[in-house]
Order: structure tokens, then C-alpha cells, then sequence
């Protein structure tokens, strides 16, 4: 694509920004929970147990039929005294899929029957627990052969699973098996066959204990380990479209970093992170007329995303993107990271000076009436028409490659179809002034008219870790700008999460908080994203209070977290319920907290001169070893953080 064309349209994506944080800011109207439990009071509907929690993701569920428990000790105490396997369901409050079962099965009264006369039902948001869910998950992976949300899971008395699975139908079809066939499977085995079910769950959890537990003794790390990670990444490069898997594709934190590590010495990983972002930037993934970027991609082409808006995303892309401006000192990547915090302060910004958790995929059709999948992002062609004039409409119609049947064509968005997605067209044409214009002022109108839209759902709950990777970006991009915004919006994040979140008097953190009230016991994510936020800051404004706070985190994440016998640190503190305790060093959608760990053990070091810091991240590096020399671009954000002896 013309590179003349592109940078005119992220000109025109940033005025039309500006115009939204100067007149639409204040008129932002979020969706959040409160409203579907309004409508349910104002009914006279009865609640279940769930009533009483504080996550939006259980309160969705808290008007279900079903007579859920939320995780804790008294809903296992009822399957031991009534002798009832534990149905598990596992989810967080944007989850399209989530959504679909909660209609389906739990909002259905037979199947909402079956479960309460046979079954302990427990939810999960697993925001609010990564712990319980990364447990299940594995169970998940190894049973059903891949995970997913939501979640099912089925637990003996003593929370072993054994049987898992993630999306059911409620009755069977198209050669699946159906809820109510599998519940009945479940209790039929439960009561017929109880040696069978012991069998199987001591046999799986033996498996995931395994599995869990990435940290081994006695291997140093390979000499090379760099060039072989580089090259396990060259090997799944797609070097058409960018990316590192075939779809669904996934932004890689940790590999963007890694390659922009590696980019001053070698010009494939340059290319391989520019071809990458350029795509996304390209794409539908990226929200050409609100900005920020969606979960992940469905297609190969990052044109159609799945339409949740996670805070995390958007703060490791606008690091990814700083990172690629300070190789490169292209203005557009600079722009991207801008607009994206642009729309993170107008839209998923607390009062109080936090940042909220996600935007929902789904929302209500302006057309149909009915809550579907991209409602609030996508266009008809005779929308579009009636909204532009002549003009406006025949450049908008050529740049993004509208169709009056819709340009979405992806096999698995069959409910998008006959709708437009704005993706800018990879044989766009060049634009001469006028053009580019008539592109601004279409974008303006777009811009105000979807902001009439109904809105997806906004998960209103505050969450240590990705606060503080969001302040972490924040003050990266203070520092290459100079722009004093982002330090004020960063300042005023970490106060909130030290006043909010920080309980001395128990000497711990809280992972999440919701309208005012912290809880959660934090793991170790939450430790050390706020940790890395905490020494961003005090290099960036060289505040002593930052610096103290991050060594008193520091310390209690020592007590809580480490492992005495083998160094690194396990993901969930010792007090939290759960089988195990796994130790990762493996990047997923986020880079491993124990990456992120070592990171901050380092700086730690660098900044205060100690010398047990040094000894602890060497421990710790260690430990995960052999985990990294088995496969190291999947430790890519380790590789890209570890400081060269």
C-alpha cells in the first residue's frame, strides 16, 4: 500500500480524535452492569447467591435460574454434604461465547433445574482468579485437546477435574453433544461408575500438576538462546500479512519486544515487527474510527477482529508501537500509540484516575434491536451513504473497500454478514488534497454518529496488573514526547492503586476494585506489573515515594511468592485455595510474570545498587533455564528484558 496514503489517514484518524476528546469526551455514557441488574430489581426478579459479589462477570449471572456459588469454601462444603460433583463455569463479562451460554443453558429453566438438583454450581470470573482459571485451563487443554471461554469444567469433591470442555449448545446439534446430554452422562457416571470418575481425575491432575510447574534445576541457558528464538520466530512468520500463527491471530507482546531488541543487529527481525504492525495498524483489528485495537484478529489478514476491547491490549501495543518509533523514528507509530491512549482516557478512564478492564465484543444492533457480535463497529453500505455526502462517500467507499453486500467474507463471522468493516484496502488509491478532506470530514461524521450508537458493555472493574501495565505506557510515551498529559495520567493511576489497592496493615495487594471497594488477594501478575509501573515512574519524575512503594511490593511479593527450595516465583500466593501452584515462563496473550519479575529484580539492582536483587533475578533465571532452552521464543519477553553478562 501507498505509504503516502497511509500516513494521510493516520493525519486525518488524529484530528478526528482530537475533535472527540475536545466536544464528545464528557458525553460518553457507559453500559456496565448496573443498569441489567436496575431492569431485574425494577421486575421483582429474585436473585441467586451471586447477588452479594462484587465482579461483573458474576453479576451478569447473578438472575440465572441457576443457584450459583461463587468459589469458595462454602459451596465445596455443600458437594461434600450432598455427595454432588461440582459443575465449574469460567468466564469474564465480555466474552461473546459467555454470553451465548448464559442465554442458551443458564438462563434456561430445565437445564437451570438439572443443575440445581444435581450439580454445585460455581462461577469464575477469570479476571478477578487468572489462578483458578489457569488450573482448569490446563485441565481443559489436556481433555477437550484446546481451551477456551467459557469454560466448563467438571470437579470431585476434592476439585479435580475429570471432564472438561468450553462452549456447549443446550441440546445436541450438528454432531456436538448438547449440555443437557452431557449433564446427564455426568450424573449418570457420578452415581454408576464413581471409580471410573476417581480414576480419571487423579490421572489428569497428576498430568496438569506437571505441566504447571515450568521452573527445573541444573541446565544454564544456551549460549544462543537469542538466534534460536529469533529463528523459531522467522519459521512461523507469516511474511504476507504479518503475524506469528495462522488465524486466529493474536498481537505477541513479548515477540514485538523481543524483535525490536534484536532489530539493531538483524533486519529480518526489523521487517518481521513492521510488516506485523503495519498490518494491524492496516486493519480492522485497529478501530479506524474510535482508534484503540481490538482482542485479536479471526482472519489471516487482521481484517475482522473479535470486538472485545481489552485494557491490556491497548497498553502493550501502544509499548510496541513506542518501541517501533524509537527504531524507526516514523511519526505514525508515535501517532498510533497517541490515539490509542487517546481513546483509552476518553472511554475506559475512571474518575478517580483508573483504568477499567474491557469493552464488550457484543452490543445492541441499531437495526435489528438484538445484541450481536460488532454491532457498535460495523456499517452498511446504505448507512454509510446516508450519513456522507457525495464526496465523502465515494473516498471512504474506495479506502475502505465497502461492498453493498459487506466486505466481510471470513467463514466464522457468518453474523457479520452484509455489513462493512473500515479496513483500509491494501489497493487503496493515493489521495490528492480534497480527497483527504473529504476522508477527515467522513470520519468526523462517522465518529459522532456511532457515538449515538447503544454501547457495548463496559466491565467497570479496576485491575492491579493491567493498571499498572497501562501506567508503564503511559510514562513510555511521556518520555519520548515530553507531553506532561501522560505523566499526570500515570501519577494519578499509581496513587489510586498505592491508596486503593495496597493493604499495609495485611501487607498485601489487592488485584481488583470495583465502585470503590478493593479485594481479591493479588497474584503475582498484579505484583509485578505494579512493581514495573512504580520504578517507570520514579526514573521518569525521580519521586522517592515510587521507589519505596516498589521495594515494600517487592517484599511482600518475596514472602508470598517465591520458591525457597528451586528460585522463581509461583503465579498464586500460599494462602490462595487452590490444588497447586504453577511457575510459568512462558508468554500467553500476557508476557510471563515471572519475566516481568525479572525485569524488576534488575532495575531494582541498577537503581538502588543492592546486590540481592541481581542474586534473586540470576535465581530466577535459573530456575526456567531448561523451560527457556526448550522453547525459547515462547520466553520472548524474558529474552527481550535480560540483561547480558
Amino acid at each position: 500500500m501507498n505509504n503516502t496514503l497511509w500516513l494521510c489517514i493516520v493525519f486525518v484518524s488524529a484530528l478526528t480524535v482530537s475533535l472527540a476528546q475536545a466536544g464528545e469526551q464528557k458525553a460518553v455514557q457507559h453500559n456496565t452492569v448496573d443498569s441489567y441488574l436496575q431492569q431485574h430489581r425494577q421486575a421483582g426478579d429474585k436473585p441467586n447467591r451471586l447477588i452479594e459479589q462484587s465482579s461483573p462477570y458474576l453479576l451478569q449471572h447473578a438472575y440465572n435460574p441457576v443457584q450459583w456459588y461463587a468459589w469458595g469454601e462454602e459451596a465445596f462444603e455443600q458437594a461434600r454434604r450432598q455427595d454432588k460433583p461440582i459443575f465449574l463455569s469460567i468466564g469474564y463479562s465480555t466474552c461473546h461465547w459467555c454470553h451465548v451460554m448464559a442465554h442458551e443453558s443458564f438462563e434456561n429453566p430445565g437445564i437451570a433445574a438439572y443443575l440445581n438438583k444435581h450439580f454445585i454450581s460455581i462461577k469464575v470470573d477469570r479476571e478477578e482468579r487468572p489462578d483458578i482459571d489457569n488450573v482448569y485451563m490446563t485441565a481443559t487443554e489436556l481433555i477437550n485437546g484446546h481451551g477456551g471461554w467459557p469454560m466448563t469444567v467438571f470437579l470431585d469433591n476434592d476439585l479435580r477435574p475429570f471432564h472438561a470442555g468450553t462452549y456447549y449448545p443446550p441440546e445436541d446439534r450438528d454432531g456436538h453433544t448438547g449440555l443437557k446430554t452431557l449433564l446427564q452422562r455426568v450424573v449418570k457416571l457420578w452415581k454408576e461408575d464413581r471409580q471410573r470418575v476417581e480414576q480419571a481425575a487423579a490421572s489428569i491432575t497428576l498430568q496438569i500438576q506437571a505441566i504447571a510447574d515450568e521452573a527445573q534445576t541444573g541446565e544454564p541457558l544456551d549460549a544462543n538462546i537469542r538466534a534460536k528464538a529469533l529463528n523459531n520466530i522467522a519459521m512461523r512468520f507469516d511474511d504476507e500479512y504479518g503475524g506469528f500463527s495462522a488465524a486466529p491471530k493474536f498481537p505477541r507482546p513479548g515477540i514485538f519486544r523481543f524483535l525490536l531488541r534484536e532489530a539493531a543487529q538483524n533486519k529480518t527481525a526489523l521487517d518481521m515487527m513492521v510488516t506485523t504492525l503495519d498490518a494491524m495498524m492496516r486493519g480492522g483489528v485497529h478501530d479506524q474510527i474510535g482508534d484503540g485495537f481490538h482482542r485479536y484478529s479471526v482472519d489471516e489478514q487482521w481484517r475482522v477482529p473479535h470486538f472485545e476491547k481489552m485494557l491490556y491490549t491497548q497498553a502493550l501495543m501502544v509499548m510496541a508501537y513506542n518501541d517501533l518509533y524509537r527504531f524507526t523514528k516514523q511519526e505514525t507509530y508515535l501517532q498510533t500509540s497517541r490515539q490509542t491512549l487517546a481513546f483509552v482516557e476518553r472511554e475506559m478512564r475512571d474518575a478517580n484516575g483508573g483504568f477499567y478492564s474491557a469493552l464488550d465484543a457484543d452490543s445492541v444492533s441499531p437495526v435489528t434491536g438484538k445484541k450481536t457480535e460488532g454491532a457498535y463497529y460495523l456499517w452498511s453500505q446504505d448507512e454509510l451513504k446516508k450519513l456522507l455526502d457525495k464526496d465523502e462517500w465515494a473516498v471512504v467507499r474506495d479506502v475502505y473497500a465497502i461492498e453493498p453486500t459487506g466486505n466481510i467474507h471470513h467463514a466464522s463471522a457468518e453474523e457479520l454478514q452484509g455489513l462493512n468493516i473500515l479496513a483500509v484496502d491494501e489497493d487503496a488509491p493515493d489521495l490528492n488534497a480534497k480527497q483527504r478532506q473529504w476522508l477527515q470530514s467522513a470520519r468526523q461524521k462517522l465518529f459522532k454518529a456511532r457515538q449515538k450508537r447503544p454501547r457495548p458493555h463496559l466491565d467497570d472493574k479496576i485491575i492491579a496488573a493491567w493498571n499498572g501495565m497501562m501506567i508503564s505506557a503511559l510514562v513510555d510515551t511521556a518520555n519520548l514526547t515530553g507531553d506532561a498529559r501522560y505523566t499526570r495520567l500515570a501519577q494519578q493511576a499509581a496513587n489510586l492503586l498505592a491508596h486503593k489497592f495496597v493493604d499495609r496493615k495485611k501487607q498485601r495487594l489487592y488485584r481488583r476494585m470495583r465502585q470503590g471497594e478493593a479485594g481479591v488477594n493479588a497474584g503475582l501478575d498484579d505484583y509485578a506489573w505494579f512493581v514495573n509501573a512504580l520504578l517507570a515512574l520514579h526514573q521518569h519524575d525521580h519521586q522517592q515515594q515510587w521507589l519505596d512503594l516498589a521495594k515494600q511490593l517487592m517484599q511482600w511479593q518475596q514472602q508470598q511468592f517465591y520458591d525457597e527450595h528451586h528460585g522463581g516465583y509461583f503465579e498464586a500466593a500460599s494462602d490462595h485455595n487452590l490444588m497447586f501452584r504453577s511457575r510459568s515462563i512462558y508468554d500467553g496473550a500476557l508476557p510471563a510474570a515471572n519475566a516481568v519479575v525479572i525485569d524488576n529484580l534488575q532495575q531494582l539492582a541498577d537503581i538502588t545498587g543492592e546486590k540481592k536483587w541481581r542474586q534473586l533475578a540470576q535465581q530466577a533465571v535459573d530456575a526456567f533455564a531448561a523451560s527457556v532452552n526448550a522453547s525459547p521464543s515462547s520466553a520472548a519477553w524474558l529474552l527481550s528484558v535480560l540483561v547480558d553478562d
